[in-house]
């Protein structure tokens, strides 16, 4: 009886493993997460950060992009990745500010090579007069594609414009 005991909790813990393990590396709700985190990180602007180092966060955003990219922010609209990629990077915030995170992310695959996101998307920026940091906070709509092998955003829409800084 021990033996059939030992094989039947191994058999269960193989198929935890398993679990675990495909949720962990080949899940693509997770896949699709971790590029949004990377949007954000691309988008946030580190405290001194040099010219090339802005050049080279510059460069990483435009590959997370789909080059049909539309994105509607209020009543301001950019139809493609290069006018986006233009803004991001013309977008100098005071030192210290320009935080960007996704949180409450929502993730939605519907097909293959097709996936939704619903989120809210947190900018951190210091006023200009009292130097404290505040936190914008809107919601938005992201689609994205698999392109390639790798997801890449096509479509963002948001209500309201953030605050500028």
């Amino acid at each position: 009886m021990k033996t059939n005991g030992s094989v039947y909790v191994s058999l269960v813990f193989a198929a935890l493993v398993g679990y675990f393990g495909y949720q962990w590396w080949l899940n693509p709700a997770r896949a699709v997460k971790q590029r949004l985190g990377e949007v954000a990180a691309s988008l946030s602007v580190p405290e001194g950060e040099s010219e090339t180092a802005h050049l080279v966060r510059i460069a990483r955003l435009r590959r997370y992009l789909g080059d049909d990219l539309r994105v509607c922010a209020g009543s301001n609209e950019i139809q493609s990745r290069d006018a986006a990629v233009a803004a991001a990077a013309g977008w100098k915030p005071q030192p210290g500010s320009g935080d960007v995170h996704f949180v409450d992310e929502q993730v939605f695959i519907e097909s293959e090579t097709s996936a939704h996101a619903y989120l809210a998307v947190e900018l951190t920026v210091r006023d200009r007069e009292s130097g404290q940091p505040t936190v914008d906070s809107r919601d938005a709509s992201v689609s994205l594609q698999k392109r390639d092998g790798a997801w890449v955003v096509t479509s963002a829409e948001s209500k309201e414009m953030p605050g500028r800084p």
